[in-house]
């Protein structure tokens, strides 16, 4: 559960800061792995490195993380000086002293309500009903449940709330038929509707949980989901390296929205998904690769929410 109230969840956030250094120096040139989600932003980094956009800077690769679990144990291994994570873990780590910093904010939202339940058209339309969502205590867990409370509803009373494991298996129970409604993240949500055609069981893309906080907070309706967390160790061995690295996100980000089957092949040579699911899922994902600094408001409302 999260505690820390808004200033100290977002102090020492920034690639500026001099926090002290706990994840241990790492060069490019002695080989650096790009760690990112099974989703849409990790097809901009899949692309970077398969087109070796930073081959001036060494042997640069790519590989995935599956859990949130599994960033933090190798956040605190050392092994992950650069990689694409949740914001607020990006915070948890920087003010747990582990010498971190946000890069950037990559991923503006990617998570949407599938629903083969006809009557279902809002969250409100919930009330009496089951939903599945991913990563109990995580995003988007926690980001639903505040919606719900914002509409008057009582989690676990009003609506049921089932957790799944992780994205994929709550992809499974819903185009399995074991559930009716699910939160479920891009590539994954546009897999449902996909799967559900092929099923004869219509699944629909019922809303953006994007635009739902735009709605409730009055807000833009995008939140700061992901970024690429970089350790401070790094930073100040390869400087030239990040710079490098933020304008290359920034170009692929770009290039996957002009190229979506393109970008789809690369995506499934890294992800056990398939290039159409990715391809139509780019429009959807929204991807923008915003300096943290500039995106240091919606950061912060966003992190009082969850410390909430």
């Amino acid at each position: 559960m999260i505690t820390l109230n808004r200033r100290h969840f977002i102090a020492g956030l920034a690639l500026a800061g001099t926090a002290p250094f706990g994840i241990a120096a790492a060069r490019a040139d002695d080989g650096l792995t790009l760690w990112g989600p099974p989703g849409g932003p990790s097809v901009a980094l899949a692309h970077m490195v398969a087109h070796n956009r930073l081959s001036d800077h060494g042997d640069i690769g790519f590989k995935l993380w599956r859990t949130p679990d599994q960033v933090r144990a190798g956040l605190g291994a050392g092994t992950m000086p650069a990689c694409l994570v949740p914001s607020y873990i990006a915070a948890i780590v920087a003010n747990r002293g582990l010498g971190v910093g946000l890069l950037n904010v990559m991923s503006w939202g990617v998570h949407y309500l599938i629903s083969s339940d006809k009557a279902v058209n809002r969250l409100t339309d919930l009330a009496g009903r089951r939903l599945l969502l991913p990563f109990k205590h995580d995003m988007p867990d926690l980001v639903t449940q505040y919606m719900m409370r914002a509409d008057g509803m009582t989690p676990g009373a009003d609506v049921r709330i089932d957790h799944a494991d992780d994205p994929l298996h709550a992809f499974q129970m819903l185009t399995g038929g074991q559930a009716d409604s699910a939160i479920l993240p891009e590539p994954l949500a546009t897999g449902a509707v996909l799967q559900g055609l092929v099923n004869a069981v219509p699944m629909r893309r019922v809303l953006s949980l994007q635009d739902e906080w735009g709605r409730i907070t009055g807000r833009a309706p995008r939140i700061p989901q992901a970024g690429m967390m970089i350790a401070q160790s790094l930073l100040e061995a390869q400087p030239d390296l990040i710079r490098d690295l933020q304008a290359e996100t920034v170009r692929s980000i770009a290039w996957s929205a002009r190229n979506p089957v393109s970008a789809g092949r690369i995506g499934a040579d890294y992800m056990d998904i398939k290039a159409p699911v990715i391809e139509k899922s780019i429009p959807f994902s929204n991807l923008a690769a915003v300096g943290a600094k500039e995106a240091r408001d919606d950061l912060e409302y966003f992190f009082t929410v969850l410390a909430e």
